[in-house]
């Protein structure tokens, strides 16, 4: 009882923003292969708090506060996560995250936030995302959500794909995703004929893909190889003889793929958005994005975007910010919540335990001219 006192009360002293000023934290990869996301998740909060800074502040109890956002980079390492996450409780006082997307990150510091009772907004696919966490909600579909669906397009879109070879990242995240791209598609009547790993750092993928390729796949799954990267995969690949399909159900960049595979390469080349590039939405916080970033926005801006929005409006019905409690029922309460591209919904109660993951629509899109062009929409709710 002492401890659940002391973390209620640092909770209280630290976000009570006597200042005026509320601090969200923002913690994810803003450097390296994966930044395109991390930038992305730093982009989209900070639209979002320049939206309430404008219109006077967040309404907290009838008291106006201003949102000043507070980032790091973990670059997708766990030691770096919990450097990051003392300074932000500690020195910096925040006591709700945007992110991590790294599972070695989330798996490392939710042992402090839980303790503190901070919030965390992460985008990790760790099955293990919610176990002992009160905390934590997961503001997007995983691959658990979605690829059931787009596996089942792909089969009926492109028959002649049998045989598929699948690639992910040597961590956390990538064993997880892996694991169910393997059920999914064997579920689905492929042969999965191949299923390897790769250090984040790698950038030549040439003895691997020698290896990949003598299994004869029809299709390359890239599933959550960082986009980057996932380009540079393409590109090798096509050097190395390869005339095959890819895909890539996990994590999909279109800029960042053409620029690293070259646009005659990543033609056809299909995945998973989790925002539609067509909407007028879209289009609307790419402009706003370039205030904050250099690099083209990808669907993480739309994502973390709505998240920040979903978290804003949890603490104005909360009317407090020094309850933790009370704000996490407000947060629990908003579903469904006005997405930027449609409905939100928290669930995940049967599969996870909690109702803290939000079910979010995904869009289909394949490369065509270096451009994405959406197939479908798929609800994952």
């Amino acid at each position: 009882m002492l401890a659940a006192l002391l973390a209620t009360t640092a909770f209280a002293q630290n976000a009570r923003a006597d200042s005026g000023i509320l601090k969200i934290g923002v913690l994810s990869t803003l450097t390296g292969p994966g930044a395109t996301w991390g930038l992305a998740i730093d982009g989209g909060a900070r639209i979002a708090a320049k939206e309430i800074n404008d219109r006077g502040g967040l309404n907290v109890g009838g008291r106006k506060l201003q949102i000043e956002i507070v980032a790091y980079d973990d670059q997708y390492k766990a030691a770096n996560a919990v450097t990051a996450i003392n300074r932000l409780i500690d020195r910096d006082g925040v006591r709700f995250i945007l992110g991590p997307i790294a599972s070695v990150s989330l798996s490392a510091i939710k042992p402090v936030t839980e303790a503190r009772k901070v919030f965390l907004l992460p985008n990790s696919w760790s099955p293990t995302v919610f176990q002992d966490a009160q905390y934590v909600f997961r503001i997007s579909s995983t691959t658990r959500e979605f690829l059931p669906k787009s596996v089942e397009w792909l089969k009926q879109a492109k028959p002649s794909i049998k045989r598929v070879a699948t690639l992910a990242p040597n961590d956390e995240t990538g064993w997880t995703s892996q694991k169910v791209q393997k059920e999914v598609y064997t579920q689905a009547g492929y042969t999965v004929t191949a299923a390897e790993f790769f250090e984040r750092q790698q950038t030549d993928f040439r003895a691997l893909l020698t290896k990949i390729l003598a299994t004869n796949p029809d299709a390359i799954e890239l599933d959550t190889v960082p986009p980057a990267t996932a380009g540079l995969v393409v590109r090798q690949a096509r050097e190395a003889g390869f005339t095959g399909a890819f895909t890539k159900f996990g994590g999909f960049d279109v800029a960042e793929i053409v620029r690293t595979a070259g646009a005659e390469n990543a033609e056809g080349i299909v995945g998973v958005l989790l925002a539609d590039p067509n909407s007028d939405v879209w289009g609307r916080l790419k402009t706003a994005y370039a205030t904050y970033q250099k690099n083209e926005p990808s669907d993480f801006v739309i994502l973390f975007y709505d998240a920040a929005r979903i978290l804003f409006a949890g603490i104005e019905k909360a009317g407090t910010v020094d309850d933790p409690d009370k704000v996490k029922a407000a947060i629990e309460g908003l579903s469904p919540f006005a997405g930027s591209l449609g409905a939100l919904k928290w669930g995940g109660k049967e599969n996870y335990g909690v109702n803290h993951q939000l079910y979010t629509p995904v869009f289909l899109t394949e490369i065509k001219g270096g451009q994405g062009h959406v197939i479908k929409k798929i609800e994952t709710a």
